[in-house]
């Protein structure tokens, strides 16, 4: 794996106790669940609900963790700050940034699986 793969399939693997068929699964649950997490915020985001922001951004940052996606995990706790601390201003920046490192991580899903 490069450097600046956007997560960590060994990490992803121990979680999974080195079943490869689970790792496959979860990588293919993680493809959907983004997706919808995306299209959430972006929807609370829109109406100014901070506070789901945050709790989406919370769901995401787990599901990041599992796969061992650092970066993705750090902008979900921003995210989950600025929410709480009521700055749209933040919540909006950081959204931008999480939502192009959850794409990354998406679109690295297929090379993910075959490394497992």
């Amino acid at each position: 794996m490069p450097d600046d793969f956007p997560f960590k399939v060994a990490s992803l693997l121990e979680q999974c106790g080195g079943n490869r068929e689970i790792g496959k699964i979860i990588l293919d649950e993680f493809l959907i669940q983004a997706s919808d997490d995306i299209q959430e915020i972006e929807t609370f985001l829109a109406s100014g609900n901070l506070p789901q922001v945050g709790k989406i951004g919370h769901r995401l940052k787990g599901s990041a963790g599992v796969l061992g996606a650092e970066k993705l995990q750090s902008l979900c706790l921003a995210l989950e700050i600025a929410c709480k601390e009521g700055n749209a201003e933040e919540t909006s920046k950081v959204y931008g940034e999480l939502k192009a490192e959850a794409e990354r991580c998406c679109a690295a899903v297929p090379e993910a699986s075959t490394q497992l």
